[in-house]
């Protein structure tokens, strides 16, 4: 295969041009390629025959172009001349032999060492310098010496030996080849040959299926389209796109597009979409959309959405989304799970994030720090506000809570007990004694802080008491809104003391045979108590204290 590499320069000066050139051990394919783009000059050469992967070593500043080359193809059997505006490159088998030949033997030094004291008998004496007789070199041909004014002999080179023969160039065949359009049947069947690998079209049109080595503009594809290097445009396929380098541009695929380098633009399927590298895009998809680097914009599917970097992004998917780095926002019906979170995750089961700086709204939410608010059943946060709490009330004599999640929104778990003494039907017997009732409940909290060792706790909770029984079947909820304030016994303790008012809202559907009423007899006096259609609503205003670590 025959190679031009360059653009068009002068022809006169082109062995002039200056150039600086550092080389060591390098292949001889890169120096030209290089001092071609540098240098703006055209070689042109046979990959076939010059050995272009050959090693070679050279380091000239501010020299000549014909200087440079001289010494930089010195140990190749590599020789140059230039012919219009090309400089052509063949190889001489013999060169290398030539130039290990031994050299004519020095001629003898005539500038004298020290100063004559008569210069006008040096002239008269001077006799011409002797000259070693020039000896006929097999090498150069079969044609004998000519005498020139002046005593020298040259010897006429063979022509057919020497001559460097007029090389013509195929533009269709350089490496850097781009055209106007293409058309193929099959990958292999195409107005581009076998080297449709090799060619950047700016039109490309694929009846089922065609490769090409990139694409600036269109390409439309009946099944599928392939591309070895780049694509800068659009490509459009009934079922996928395949692209090696990156792409610039949009990608439409029935099933899929695939992208083995950056992508840059938006790449729609109806299955999924696979991007390498760095990506800036807008995915859509029926399935999933796979980031093997960052991301950064927008990935929606059917299924899941996988960022392998950071996804400085929003990803929507149907199951689930997931991020190694940080991610803008995840929203999906299963889980989320990123590094860093900038906006905020929603799911219907889980969310885990790192520092998130949002909000996180499903059912189990965790994270390492949180600054927004975590809504959820079970809100876990490593460097938040979790607590331990032991109290009393009027209500329920003993209360257990564990409180969990972050000041601006935490869940509370609870635990209570109380006792009375009481007289008690069972089985047709009066029994009489000290009978408990318990409760469970579940609430939701915020913090305001007031200072460093004091806060105030707002929370809502709703137990439900299983009153003089193990277990009460019918409606008796306990609703309780608490304002307490907390007083840490010191700046760095985690021991504090709280106390406060509470509202109490008794909702109950038990029935009292021996009394023929509805409703709850845990608490105190009340200050509201109505009953309609078997439903009894008593309120109250009560006081709760205790500790917490």
């Amino acid at each position: 295969m025959f190679l031009t590499i360059g653009v068009l320069t002068g022809q006169d000066g082109v062995l002039q041009k200056r150039v600086t050139l550092n080389y060591q051990e390098t292949k001889l394919g890169t120096a030209l390629t290089e001092i071609s783009t540098g240098y703006n000059i055209q070689f042109a050469y046979s990959t076939d025959i010059v050995p272009i992967n050959e090693k070679v070593t050279v380091q000239v500043v501010n020299k000549p172009l014909d200087y440079a080359l001289e010494s930089m193809l010195s140990t190749t059997k590599v020789e140059y001349k230039a012919i219009g505006s090309h400089i052509i490159l063949k190889v001489n088998e013999e060169k290398l032999t030539r130039l290990s030949q031994p050299l004519p033997q020095s001629v003898p030094q005539i500038t004298p060492l020290y100063q004559d004291p008569k210069p006008e008998e040096r002239i008269s004496e001077r006799q011409p310098p002797k000259r070693d007789p020039v000896q006929r070199p097999e090498y150069i041909g079969t044609r004998g010496p000519k005498s020139l004014p002046g005593g020298d002999q040259v010897y006429d080179l063979d022509p057919e030996r020497f001559k460097i023969r007029d090389v013509s160039y195929d533009p269709s065949k350089s490496i850097f080849d781009q055209r106007l359009a293409q058309i193929s049947l099959l990958s292999f069947l195409g107005t581009n040959a076998e080297r449709s690998e090799d060619v950047t079209n700016n039109l490309s049109v694929n009846v089922f299926w065609g490769k090409n080595g990139g694409v600036k503009g269109l390409e439309v594809g009946g099944l599928f389209n392939t591309v070895v290097n780049d694509v800068e445009g659009a490509q459009i396929a009934g079922l996928g796109n395949t692209v090696g380098g990156r792409v610039i541009g949009t990608q439409f695929g029935g099933l899929f597009n695939v992208v083995g380098g950056e992508m840059d633009g938006i790449q729609g399927a109806g299955l999924f979409n696979v991007s390498g590298d760095q990506t800036k895009a807008v995915q859509t998809a029926g399935l999933f959309n796979i980031s093997s680097g960052d991301f950064y914009g927008l990935q929606m599917s059917g299924l899941f959405n996988v960022s392998n970097g950071i996804a400085d992004a929003a990803q929507v998917s149907g199951l689930f989304n997931t991020a190694n780095g940080k991610v803008k926002a995840q929203i999906s019906s299963l889980f989320n799970t990123a590094g860093d979170v900038q906006w905020g995750q929603v799911s219907a089961l889980l969310n885990v994030g790192k520092k998130v700086d949002g909000f996180q709204i499903g059912l189990i939410n965790v994270s390492d720090t949180i600054t927004g608010m975590p809504i959820g059943l079970l809100n876990i946060v490593k460097h938040g506000y979790n607590k331990v709490e032991f109290a009393g009330s009027e209500t329920l004599f003993a209360n257990f809570s564990l409180k969990l999640g972050a000041r601006s929104f935490y869940n509370i778990f609870h635990a209570g007990i109380r006792w009375d003494d009481r007289e008690i039907e069972e089985n047709g017997a009066i029994r009489t004694g000290r009978f408990s009732s318990w409760g469970l409940g579940y609430g939701i909290g915020t913090v305001i802080d007031l200072g460093r060792t004091t806060l105030v706790n707002f929370e809502l909770e709703a137990t439900h008491i299983n009153e003089l029984e193990s277990w009460t079947k019918e409606l008796n909820l306990l609703n309780q809104a608490r304002l307490t304030l907390d007083i840490r016994t010191g700046p760095r303790s985690g021991l504090s003391l709280f106390g406060g008012p509470v509202l109490n809202v008794m909702i109950s559907r038990r029935y009292d045979p021996e009394t023929g009423t509805y409703g709850s007899n845990i608490m105190p006096k009340t200050f509201y108590d109505e009953t309609n259609n078997g439903t009894n609503v008593k309120m109250w205003t009560g006081f709760i204290a205790g500790i917490r670590f």
